[in-house]
């Protein structure tokens, strides 16, 4: 599928697309933003991401580890998807 072409249950479904908002059109970018602040993405996407890659980046800048005991780690950001990805995923992993 199209980048700028995902459906709202797509990145719902599928958040690890959000992981690079540079390819997606504004509206994508808004609905992003939107499901890591409302908390309303699968989180199994995102965990098994992080579970095979132990990194996550927004764009080129990285946001989340986990560092040698599998904690989850923040890296300072000032991109709000980042932001809101930190805050939940955060939530989600405790």
């Amino acid at each position: 599928m199209h980048p700028q072409k995902l459906s709202i249950n797509r990145l719902r479904e599928s958040p690890s697309a959000c992981l690079h908002p540079k390819y997606l059109n504004s509206e994508a970018q808004a609905t992003c933003l939107d499901i890591f602040q409302q908390r309303t993405y699968d989180i199994k996407d995102l965990q098994q991401a992080l579970q095979s890659m132990r990194l996550l980046s927004i764009d080129d800048s990285p946001c989340v580890y986990l560092d040698s005991q599998n904690k989850l780690q923040t890296f300072k950001s000032s991109n709000p998807l980042c932001h809101a990805l930190q805050t939940n995923l955060t939530k989600d992993t405790q």
